[in-house]
């Protein structure tokens, strides 16, 4: 009888406790991934800054100036289309993050119950 009502307490705190190690294990996840993202598009931004920071260096005379603003130009413009992608790609993390929680609270909903 002892045996029986610890079993079944056992059952009930894995049942509350199911939930949590879910949302903790997708937490990690996310996580792991939003670094990931993160840290690769940061490598990216020094790569172009380094890039641009060597081309100043090379400027000799009016000929390279030129090459070089012209290459400035082409920079700016290459820095924004990254950062919109770099957002873009952030809002789909982040609504992917949302809907993997929203689902897990709906499952958790229905063990509950």
């Amino acid at each position: 009888m002892i045996h029986d009502a610890t079993t079944q307490l056992s059952e009930q705190y894995q049942n509350l406790l199911a939930p949590i190690i879910k949302a903790n294990k997708l937490s990690a996840a996310n996580l792991e991934t939003l670094v990931n993202f993160q840290m690769s598009a940061l490598q990216s931004y020094v790569d172009m800054v380094i890039g641009r920071m060597k081309a100043a260096a090379e400027i000799s005379n009016p000929t390279s100036l030129q090459d070089f603003m012209t290459g400035q130009i082409e920079a700016i413009a290459s820095l924004q289309r990254k950062l919109m992608d770099d957002a873009r790609i952030l809002g789909e993390l982040t609504a992917r993050f949302k809907a993997e929680f929203d689902q897990l609270a709906r499952d958790s909903l229905l063990v509950i119950k």
